[in-house]
């Protein structure tokens, strides 16, 4: 059992400077994510220089937790793999995402450390829940934009927005908060999830079912079974009058996908040109080559050649080449980068799963009156790797920056609220 080691915190206004900084960085990390152009890049370059200048001035005492090496070791080992293209040994893909995946992990152990407030998470997810909403009413409403897509691609703003949607929507759910707050909560999470219908973005969409059952299934076994049906209920609700202003977009972009999968396997080469039908002819060449090449796996540019190779053979439509990636996470990486490369993204996705994933005995860490509160928020974090994986089906979506820097930094800031929660129960009960 890896109870959470008491930290002495460093005392001083220049700490305490420092402790509100953070918080306002980690804030303004999901609160501009999507609202703003690069809305992400603007809380994790603050949480970047921030932890720098802690490093510094006031580095924090003790040990880390073993979890805290095991998701900065993660990340430092998949900022490496991105960082080579695997056409060569020791061939370089671009550096810039080894350095950034590397302040991610110095960021997540300085915030395990420090600690991050849960009114800076809380809110900061629901105002960035409401900022997506209020650029895709600007773009729906006033530009007429039949596809919203904020700052970036319609298919990343989707997702991003669905995931802060859903994670609002545990925390005001599960975190038993007052009934304004509640409230509050539940309509700002209603906001991300109908932005995200705005953008059309079907990937985003089948995750809903994966992302409901996960949060019914953490209540129900850490024995919040009432809780977990009101929860489910209550989500299921929300989740209807959500879709009612949106049910005649749902229902064309639905019978859309079922119509054009029909015409792709009656004839792949007339349309694969179609949405959907692009991603299955994408998807079937990047089986025939994983099939060629399981274990060492292609390269990035290798990928690119025999690509254009089937297409000059006829093997594959010329619509393959349009895109860098094959339009499904998994065998993107799996013909580029091999097995190695498949092994290291699912552990991406499982091992912070596992170590957020809240049990009776980790919840155990917080005192009763908290214990709601970590549940919600360890609930929040889980959430996060398992919609990533449900987009992942159809997007590639670490293929981009948004994806990429989303994901990396709301891991360090999520965990830095888990370890001062846990933190401070422990404090609570020692000196009680």
């Amino acid at each position: 059992m890896n109870v959470p080691t008491q930290v002495t915190p460093r005392t001083g206004k220049r700490a305490t400077a420092l402790a509100h900084a953070l918080d306002a960085a980690c804030f303004a990390f999901f609160a501009l994510s999507l609202c703003v152009p690069s809305g992400y890049s603007y809380g994790s370059t603050a949480l970047a220089l921030l932890t720098l200048a802690g490093c510094i001035a006031a580095r924090p005492q003790g040990l880390a937790r073993r979890e805290t090496f095991v998701l900065a070791g993660l990340l430092l080992v998949l900022g490496l793999l991105w960082s080579l293209s695997f056409d060569h040994w020791f061939s370089a893909a671009g550096w810039g995402y080894g350095a950034k995946y590397a302040l991610a992990a110095l960021c997540l152990w300085y915030l395990s450390k420090t600690g991050i407030r849960l009114t800076a998470i809380v809110w900061g997810l629901a105002l960035g829940s409401v900022g997506a909403l209020a650029i895709a009413a600007y773009q729906a409403g006033v530009l007429k934009m039949l596809r919203v897509s904020g700052f970036t691609n319609a298919i990343q703003y989707g997702g991003i927005a669905m995931y802060m949607g859903f994670a609002t929507l545990s925390l005001a759910l599960l975190g038993r908060w007052s009934k304004s707050q509640t409230a509050a909560l539940g309509l700002m999470a209603a906001c991300g999830i109908y932005a995200s219908f705005l953008s059309d973005s079907r990937g985003s969409w089948v995750v809903i079912p994966l992302l409901i059952a996960a949060i019914w299934l953490m209540a129900w076994l850490n024995g919040y079974k009432r809780l977990a049906s009101m929860t489910a209920a209550a989500m299921l609700l929300l989740g209807l009058i959500v879709a009612v202003p949106a049910y005649q977009k749902l229902e064309q972009r639905s019978s859309e996908a079922a119509r054009e999968v029909s015409q792709y396997l009656q004839d792949p080469q007339k349309y694969a040109v179609t949405s959907v039908g692009q991603r299955l002819e994408q998807w079937r060449l990047a089986i025939h080559l994983i099939e060629q090449r399981p274990f060492s796996g292609w390269g990035l540019a290798g990928y690119s050649a025999a690509k254009q190779q089937m297409v000059d053979q006829g093997l594959a439509h010329p619509s393959v080449m349009e895109y860098g990636h094959a339009h499904n996470e998994i065998l993107d990486m799996w013909v580029k980068r091999g097995l190695p490369g498949l092994i290291l993204l699912l552990a991406f996705y499982a091992v912070p799963a596992a170590i957020f994933w809240p049990t009776q005995r980790r919840l155990a860490h917080a005192d009763a009156a908290q214990r709601s509160k970590l549940l919600a928020l360890r609930a929040a974090a889980t959430l996060l790797p398992l919609a990533y994986f449900g987009f992942g089906w159809t997007q590639v979506f670490f293929a981009h920056n948004s994806g990429n820097m989303f994901y990396i930094f709301s891991l360090a800031v999520l965990w830095g609220g888990i370890c001062r929660m846990e933190t401070q129960s422990a404090v609570t009960k020692t000196q009680s």
